[in-house]
């Protein structure tokens, strides 16, 4: 950690000045010191001026952790104005999200002029990799918030937060966090209240897409019926009581060897394609007695041992996948109290399209509120990657496209619905039996459409905020 001295020093330098500032002001009176607060050299790990070419525009700052690795952060600065810093702390986050200047700095479409992209424009994967940040901040002197890119997925890593004398020092912290993680796995869970939707199988071919595009993908399995387990071929019996002693080491701290117990436990499955390559999943996995054993035991809160361990994992992952059971248990909250973002599949049917739209409009939502209620700043979630229809019949016809539209008009559903559908492939069931991803088989068409999805998903850029 940096010198507390100097971020109050920088907290007491930020509350001297006006609420008036124009952007190059804020530029030269407070992010010029707020940067050399972090101890970055100028202009070798802070540089200016950097056009990022194929129509992105040139940011304010891309900053450096390693001169010879790409920008860790990119930033976005917007002028002071006077009606922003009066707001009080509680009401800031909410007027934020109406108020022209931070919209202009995320990029929001409905505002400033033709073409304003702000941030999100800065993180957009098209850009050259050796210009490419891993995080985005956009600021003021009044409003912070951090964004995080992670491949082609855009989507907030903080809360908007109010600049104070006293918030200055935490808000410098996040910014050191992000510096010093460059990149860490992103946490996703694939859920719906409602079974049947191929909640599992699209978590596994995701993961499989994923990591024949050279991704490094865990699977972790939480679901007591451990059909993902089986599902590539692992054993859930692997490493006995893992779960249980991996439990009790992380409520002593003991994080070295949390870390070394989970790697012992963690199976990696290789699987061939049809076109003559491979790829390598990772599984972690604990079998239904111990499962419900750590759901139960009274001993123990499972919302926060499951975050403290995924933590011990996204540095050695691009990305996390959470294989959870329908059942809105402690095991599930535990999960939507630590990913970073969800997929809600559904079918074509109206039960699994009522749970659709309470998870995306209120659950997720709620549990969100939550976390930033328990003063989770970094890595707040989980945010919505979408609803995405699975299983869906080559036959669905003109009819049923009428009544899921009705119904969601009904329900007011303004959310992302993913553009690729999943239709019902054979092949799907062939794979089952080999205890197989089944994008081994390269030329089926069910591969095509998971390859399809994946890319919408995560690989091009894709900007989620709800």
């Amino acid at each position: 950690m940096k010198s507390l001295n100097a971020y109050r020093r920088l907290a007491q330098h930020w509350a001297e000045l006006p609420p008036n500032h124009q952007e190059q002001e804020v530029e030269a009176n407070l992010v010029q010191p707020l940067l050399q607060a972090l101890g970055l050299k100028f202009p070798q790990q802070v540089r200016t001026g950097m056009p990022l070419g194929g129509g992105f525009g040139t940011p304010d700052r891309l900053v450096y952790q390693d001169v010879n690795k790409p920008p860790v952060l990119v930033l976005e600065n917007k002028k002071r104005t006077p009606d922003l810093a009066a707001i009080p702390e509680k009401d800031f986050a909410a007027a934020c999200k109406t108020h022209a200047l931070y919209r202009q700095a995320v990029g929001y479409k409905d505002i400033g002029p033709p073409g304003n992209r702000g941030i999100k424009q800065y993180l957009d994967s098209g850009i050259p990799p050796s210009l490419l940040a891993s995080y985005g901040l956009v600021f003021n002197g009044d409003f912070f918030q951090l964004w995080r890119r992670v491949d082609g997925l855009i989507l907030p890593m903080t809360p908007i937060q109010k600049v104070t004398k006293a918030s200055l020092p935490g808000l410098m912290q996040q910014l050191e966090y992000c510096l010093e993680h460059p990149t860490t796995a992103l946490v996703a869970a694939v859920w719906n209240q409602k079974g049947g939707v191929a909640k599992t199988t699209n978590i596994v071919n995701i993961g499989a897409t994923l990591a024949l595009a050279g991704k490094r993908v865990l699977l972790v399995d939480l679901d007591p019926q451990n059909d993902l387990t089986r599902g590539v071929g692992a054993d859930p019996h692997w490493f006995p009581g893992h779960l249980e002693q991996c439990a009790k080491q992380l409520q002593l701290e003991e994080w070295d060897e949390a870390k070394h117990l989970l790697n012992k436990a963690i199976q990696t499955r290789k699987f061939p394609t049809s076109d003559k390559k491979d790829f390598t999943l990772s599984v972690l996995s604990s079998d239904e007695k111990a499962l419900k054993a750590f759901r139960d035991d009274p001993n123990v809160e499972p919302a926060v041992i499951f975050k403290k361990l995924i933590r011990q994992l996204h540095l050695d992952y691009d990305y996390i996948f959470i294989d959870v059971s329908p059942t809105p248990d402690k095991l599930t909250q535990s999960v939507l109290l630590a990913c970073d973002a969800v997929l809600i599949p559904i079918d074509l049917g109206g039960k699994s399209l009522h749970h659709a739209v309470q998870l995306y409009s209120t659950t997720i939502p709620k549990f969100r509120e939550l976390r930033a209620a328990r003063k989770e700043r970094l890595h707040l979630g989980p945010w919505n990657l979408g609803v995405v229809f699975s299983n869906c019949p080559g036959d669905a016809g003109t009819v049923l496209e009428e009544c899921i539209k009705q119904e969601l008009s009904k329900s007011n559903f303004i959310g992302k619905q993913c553009e690729t559908r999943l239709r019902t492939y054979a092949q799907t069931k062939v794979a089952e039996f080999k205890h197989m991803p089944v994008v081994c088989w390269q030329g089926s068409p069910i591969t095509k459409l998971y390859t399809k999805l994946v890319n919408e998903l995560f690989l091009d850029s894709n900007f989620i905020d709800h």
